[in-house]
């Protein structure tokens, strides 16, 4: 169930996870040890919560294009007190991995987020968005690392060192979408 400490705000930001989903994909995700976790579209910062709660994460990094939902995501994080994490947000495109120290190569443990599906928050690239997804996942990801993530399209990774592992049908409202774990060889 969610953290009732959690500031989570829908009426705030367009595009909040639900903190059901949010619960689920960091229990799909599972745990490793010293956990360095990547959420690209960290919005409310509830999936990076969620997993961080479960425990044995080091350090979380979330990104997000918008400035006003990661200052909540922010919020989120701190109200959830979790001791012995550290927490880095930056006000970015994914994309600009580059420009983000903590995720070096192959580095992260995690990769977890829903992104913009393309109902609530329009992306005039789906597809292009998603392969970047998964290109950049595969960049930063160490061997073993995970890909958990809400896929709205019937796209799949092209990159071999990206291995499907489970895929389900999750209805959002009326709007079905894939859940995906994926992990890197």
């Amino acid at each position: 169930s969610p953290n009732p400490r959690l500031y989570y705000r829908t009426d705030v930001i367009n595009a909040a996870s639900h903190p059901p989903l949010a619960a689920c994909l960091a229990r799909l995700a599972g745990r490793m040890p010293h956990e360095i976790v990547w959420d690209p579209f960290c919005g409310s910062a509830l999936e990076l919560a969620e997993v961080a709660l479960m425990g044995g994460i080091d350090q979380v990094i979330g990104t997000d294009i918008d400035p006003e939902a990661l200052a909540i995501g922010q919020k989120n994080f701190a109200a959830a007190k979790i001791a012995g994490t550290k927490a880095a947000f930056y006000a970015c495109d994914f994309r600009d991995v580059a420009k983000i120290p903590e995720l070096d190569r192959g580095k992260v443990s995690l990769v977890i987020s829903n992104p913009p599906l393309g109902r609530r928050v329009r992306v005039p690239n789906m597809h292009g968005l998603f392969a970047d997804l998964f290109r950049l996942s595969s960049e930063v990801l160490r061997p073993g690392g995970r890909l958990v993530f809400v896929n709205p399209l019937r796209l799949e990774s092209t990159d071999p060192t990206l291995r499907l592992e489970t895929r389900f049908a999750v209805d959002l409202g009326g709007y079905e979408c894939r859940v995906e774990v994926y992990r890197k060889r």
